[in-house]
């Protein structure tokens, strides 16, 4: 028979076990209250928390993920997660319920997946998803859950970006307009450098070997069919269609305001026209306007340069100056000879008639080339405007500083001598005469014609106080040297 345990023992024992089953009770509403706060947190979180289990079967869903979804967690639960919250397919084509197979059979290689989903009214949303799989005691998979967010607006951030870029692609491939991209960041970090050394931007844009050594650092990262084309480059030319086009550059002076531009750090459009020879040779004037297109953390990432081919504009440009020009010129001179017309003649003379009456002087000397009618029986007309010419040359190359001379009509021409009075004029007028006697015309067509002329000289305001009256009296000097023999210079008669 066992021997009574004592009452004070026994009583011990009691309090011992009462003691033990407080700090149970304890531990038991700490383990409630915080399952509770965990359910509470896990549901309230602005995360999506989903439990499915091997089957791919919905077990629990909180209820900001219901909220996301749409659905309620008794039209979930046991469902499987393709076709209700998961699409069969992607709207790029991916399968998903292939996806969703591979997770569950391989969750260790998706602890992190990012998928299309798809909302209770067909609405298409983006979920990154980090799946975290929960095993049994035999290492079997239990469940997986996964918490996911909302990453729908920078997927279509990124969607948009891309599209955006693949329609510049398309329109920088497809532009009839020759197109260069480059990256300038090289660049721009090298001239920093220098900038901080205390070097000066001028110095090297206006060096030609520093500014093309710097000009160097640009990449070229993508070109355009238009531009192989506009400098006649075979398809395997490209690199050599580059290479022309960044010497233009240089050399259209637009590659120091490249310079400038990048080390200011300012996005910056520059247009300039230069010239280039292309691949096969030939001539092309072409506009060119750089784009500076700044990057990240102020380095410039991008160049873009735009080359039109304007030659033919030029061309046009050239030949309206010109004949804008020719008109021009054509309007106050001689189409035959060459001097000044009578139109320029009349208005020259009134101009030096005003000029003159504050005292000045100025003198006209009318001359005619001497039975020049037998020249153009003899020789022909053609050949009669030939001898014009060759006399316009006479005398034009006999006259002193400030004259100048016009074909008048026919074989007369008129000289006028701004401040020459009437001795220094008649030894011009006998220069011109002595000079054209002794020289032989038609040479060049292997003939041989000498010529002589009658020459009258008049004197403002000696023999005349305006301009018809002047060459009136020039006109009846040269008369009377004809009536006394001709090849002589006459002077007018004054008052």
């Amino acid at each position: 028979m066992a021997p009574e345990t004592p009452p004070s023992q026994l009583r011990a024992e009691a309090d011992r076990l009462r003691a033990e089953a407080a700090v149970l009770r304890e531990a038991v509403r700490s383990l409630s209250t915080t399952v509770r706060e965990q359910r509470e947190l896990v549901s309230n979180i602005n995360s999506i928390v989903l439990r499915w289990d091997p089957e791919g079967r919905v077990l629990y869903l909180n209820e900001y993920g219901q909220d996301f979804f749409g659905y309620t967690l008794r039209e979930l639960l046991g469902r499987s997660v393709v076709g209700t919250i998961v699409p069969q397919t992607e709207t790029t084509g991916r399968d998903l319920a292939q996806l969703m197979h591979d997770v569950l059979r391989n969750p260790a290689r998706y602890l992190t997946n990012e998928n299309e989903n798809m909302r209770r009214d067909g609405e298409r949303v983006w979920i990154t998803w980090r799946n975290r799989p929960v095993l049994d005691e035999s290492g079997d998979l239990r469940e997986i859950v996964s918490t996911g967010i909302d990453t729908t607006t920078r997927k279509r951030a990124e969607e948009a970006l891309r599209e955006s870029e693949r329609r510049y692609r398309v329109l920088f491939q497809s532009t009839p307009v020759a197109l260069l991209e480059g990256d300038a960041s090289a660049l721009k970090e090298h001239l920093d450098e220098l900038l901080a050394e205390g070097g000066q931007v001028d110095a090297i844009a206006n060096d030609p070997d520093a500014l093309a050594r710097c000009l160097a650092l640009i990449r070229t990262t993508d070109w355009n069919a238009a531009l192989v084309e506009l400098v006649e480059a075979r398809d395997d030319q490209a690199l050599d269609a580059v290479r022309v086009l960044a010497e233009a550059v240089g050399v259209g002076r637009a590659g120091p305001e490249i310079l400038r531009a990048v080390a200011a750090g300012q996005v910056t459009s520059l247009e300039r026209e230069t010239s280039l020879h292309t691949l096969r040779g030939n001539r092309r004037t072409v506009a060119m306007q750089a784009t500076i297109i700044p990057g990240h953390e102020e380095s410039f990432s991008r160049i873009l340069l735009a080359v039109v081919d304007v030659t033919a504009r030029k061309q046009a440009e050239n030949a309206l100056r010109a004949n804008a020009e020719n008109f021009q010129f054509l309007a106050v001179h001689d189409s035959l000879t060459g001097l000044y017309n009578t139109r320029y003649l009349y208005e020259a003379l009134e101009r030096l008639v005003e000029n003159a009456q504050g005292g000045g002087r100025f003198s006209v000397v009318f001359m005619d080339l001497d039975r020049f009618k037998h020249v153009v029986d003899r020789h022909g007309h053609l050949n009669g405007s030939r001898v014009i010419q060759e006399v316009a040359s006479t005398i034009r190359a006999a006259l002193p500083e400030q004259a100048f001379a016009v074909a008048y009509a026919g074989d007369e021409f008129v000289v006028v001598l701004p401040g020459f009075g009437k001795d220094a004029a008649v030894a011009t007028a006998e220069t011109i005469r002595t000079r054209v006697a002794h020289t032989i015309y038609l040479a060049a067509a292997g003939q041989t014609v000498s010529l002589t002329m009658s020459l009258g000289v008049a004197t403002f305001p000696d023999d005349a106080d305006g301009a018809q009256g002047l060459l009136a009296a020039a006109d009846h000097a040269l008369f009377a040297v004809k009536e006394t023999g001709r090849n002589a210079v006459g002077r007018a008669a004054t008052g």
